[in-house]
């Protein structure tokens, strides 16, 4: 077992036994990556006490590798003055991100005790939207003028203080801040010192607006091949970069949040934490599920005469609603996910349609055989039981089918109406997929087994 698997257990037991001394020596062992995944799943106390088991040049490090939402849960406890210090050893995008998480009372405290330069550039940043390329961004670049030569870019990439930890492309603007070319570290080191910036740079520069989703961003970043993205204004003017890294929390951040509004669980796995978000994440998702499925029984009461003359139809309801139930989430979970990395195009959309429902009514019918079969087996006693069969066979191709249709067309019409897909395929689609599956499996039975309605 790695050894960043192994360190919980041992802090949790020497926290335990009170054995701090043994705990600052075990934490010299592990690295800051191996310790903050370690302090996510701590609580607020434990994370506060073995940060301050480690020495003050580890602890900055640290909080910057820990989750956001866990990192400020740690700074809303400390007090103004030292979670200000601790902040200060930070880069800024982190910073944002913490500081972005925590109560407006508890900001301004922390805010007052930061020098007011820095103060006032956290303010600036914390204004734009969280979800957005201004709310990710770092201020911090290394820009160059066109009438710059190789020699003073590099001279100075030597000489100056508080440089960017990672360091890809060398901007070049013009006097008023606008964005007019990019040229990367290897350009530079691969032409003569006294070559122009102006002649080197590559002029076509792939940047993303300041207000640009965070989706978009990474979905830029991945499609160009990106390290770095600039973040311009409306003028063009560059206000700051996103590095890969944080297109990577982004990439992470999102699909979480797809798969928790697929599964009706709310939007942060942080919500999962406590009884209280749970709940009130989940109410409201489990409700419809729960109108839904009222709908269904009071729509199959009609129905009550086919089951009296032929209870066998009840035994083969369960099957029915969870075919149609699994291939109704297979399409909408294929179409969230097109949508969500730009693979599907309006052109597409009527032959992923057409599609989808031939691979339900396709799969529909060779389930619906083998599962049809087995009706000579529970319906021995009628006196035709492969009319059951066939009821049973033609049931899952019908619910399936619908099921392929409403798990397709579901998220692609709610996306066209601005509403997010992903809330498709948790209740809403297993729900009308159960209500249509069970009343064309009902409506056939009444027809093939002459059952009157």
């Amino acid at each position: 077992m790695p050894e960043a698997l192994r360190i919980l257990p041992s802090i949790h037991a020497l926290l335990a036994d009170g054995d701090l001394r043994r705990l600052r020596r075990t934490l010299t062992r592990f690295d800051e990556v191996q310790i903050a995944s370690q302090l996510d799943n701590l609580g607020p106390d434990e994370q506060i006490a073995i940060l301050g088991l480690l020495p003050m040049t580890r602890r900055a490090p640290v909080m910057a590798r820990m989750r956001y939402e866990a990192a400020a849960h740690i700074v809303a406890r400390l007090a103004p003055e030292e979670a200000a210090r601790l902040l200060d050893d930070l880069p800024v995008d982190d910073v944002v991100d913490i500081l972005g998480r925590i109560d407006d009372h508890k900001l301004a405290d922390i805010l007052a005790r930061i020098d007011r330069p820095h103060a006032k550039e956290l303010e600036g940043l914390l204004a734009y939207d969280e979800h957005t390329a201004g709310g990710i961004m770092s201020p911090t670049f290394v820009s160059a003028a066109p009438e710059d030569t190789v020699a003073d870019v590099v001279h100075r990439l030597q000489n100056a203080e508080g440089l960017p930890s990672r360091v890809f492309y060398v901007y070049v603007v013009e006097a008023t801040g606008k964005l007019i070319g990019v040229c990367s570290l290897r350009t530079l080191v691969t032409n003569r010192p006294l070559v122009h910036i102006r002649d080197i740079m590559q002029p076509e520069v792939v940047s993303v607006s300041v207000d640009t989703d965070q989706e978009v961003v990474a979905d830029v970043v991945s499609r160009y091949d990106l390290v770095a993205v600039p973040v311009v204004d409306a003028a063009n003017v560059m206000l700051g970069l996103i590095d890969v890294d944080d297109v990577v929390d982004v990439i992470r951040e999102e699909a979480t949040e797809d798969i928790l509004k697929m599964a009706g669980a709310g939007e942060e796995l942080a919500e999962a934490r406590s009884f209280s978000a749970s709940l009130r994440a989940r109410w409201r998702w489990l409700m419809a599920a729960a109108f839904g499925g009222t709908i269904a029984a009071i729509s199959l009461a009609g129905f009550d005469d086919a089951l009296a003359h032929v209870p066998a139809l009840a035994f083969f309801m369960p099957v029915v609603a969870g075919m149609g139930g699994n291939i109704g989430m297979q399409s909408s979970t294929i179409v969230v996910r097109g949508l969500a990395v730009g693979f599907l195009e309006a052109q597409r959309l009527r032959r992923l349609v057409l599609r989808e429902v031939g691979l339900g009514a396709s799969l529909g019918l060779i389930y619906g055989v083998l599962i049809g079969a087995s009706a000579f087996w529970v319906g021995a006693d009628l006196r035709e039981p492969w009319r059951l069969g066939l009821v049973v066979a033609f049931g899952c191709a019908g619910s399936m089918t619908l099921a392929a249709f409403v798990g397709t067309c579901t998220p692609l019409a709610l996306d066209r109406f601005g509403v997010d897909p992903a809330i498709a395929t948790g209740p809403f689609v297993t729900t009308s997929v159960d209500v249509l599956g069970l009343l064309s499996y009902f409506w056939l039975a009444s027809v093939l087994l002459g059952i009157g309605v």
